[in-house]
């Protein structure tokens, strides 16, 4: 992992800086001597926005039933209908670089949203019964898949790329979001929402 360039980003997307940071990693790989790695600049996966938006939707949808349902016999009967929210949202890509044949993600929502320590992410309370797969970046896929078969970390450049090809792919998805987020309306846009890939610190919340 390259920390000292996800510091970089991370800073960026923290001041909601998106756009900023993908020019950055793009900028930093353009510094090292082309690999394959290298057609990750300029690829997006925007094409996927309207699926995204609808696998955000049904979640959103199945996640506050459970929150709205009566608990126990008199609420049942004599409740009042009410109509409880998530509190935030988390979107998790799949451990990407290694689990090169199909990258996905899935959602988790929470009763409760915690501080920057991020440990709150572990106490989700819903998650989605069916994941969400990325597809655009297959190329980039054989080119992790690539690397790993073949052991070519040692070749030079590569390790280099690949740290700053990992960011990137991350990024991309954080763009996705914001777009896919843009076209939701209220009141589930209202809804915080945190995007990254599993064990990365690289967070974006999009709203």
């Amino acid at each position: 992992m390259n920390f000292e360039l996800e510091d970089k980003l991370r800073n960026l997307i923290d001041k909601q800086e998106l756009d900023n940071a993908i020019q950055l990693a793009e900028s930093e790989l353009n510094k090292i001597p082309k690999t394959d790695f290298h057609k990750m600049i300029g690829k997006d996966i925007l094409h996927l926005s309207n699926d995204l938006k609808i696998y955000i939707q049904k979640f959103d949808k199945s996640t506050s039933e459970i929150l709205n349902k009566p608990k126990g016999l008199i609420k049942s009967v004599f409740g009042k209908p009410t109509d409880y929210r998530p509190a935030a949202y988390y979107c998790e890509m799949n451990g990407f670089t290694i689990n090169y044949d199909r990258w996905f993600i899935d959602l988790f929502s929470f009763k409760e949203m915690g501080g920057d320590d991020w440990d709150w992410l572990c106490d989700f309370y819903d998650s989605t019964a069916s994941d969400f797969t990325i597809t655009g970046l297959e190329d980039i896929q054989k080119v992790f898949e690539d690397v790993h078969e073949n052991d070519r970390f040692k070749e030079p450049n590569i390790e280099k790329a690949y740290e700053v090809c990992e960011l990137l792919v991350i990024l991309r998805l954080q763009e996705l979001f914001r777009l896919t987020y843009s076209k939701i309306e209220e009141p589930l846009s209202n809804i915080p929402l945190f995007v990254t890939a599993h064990d990365y610190e690289l967070i974006y919340r999009v709203n």
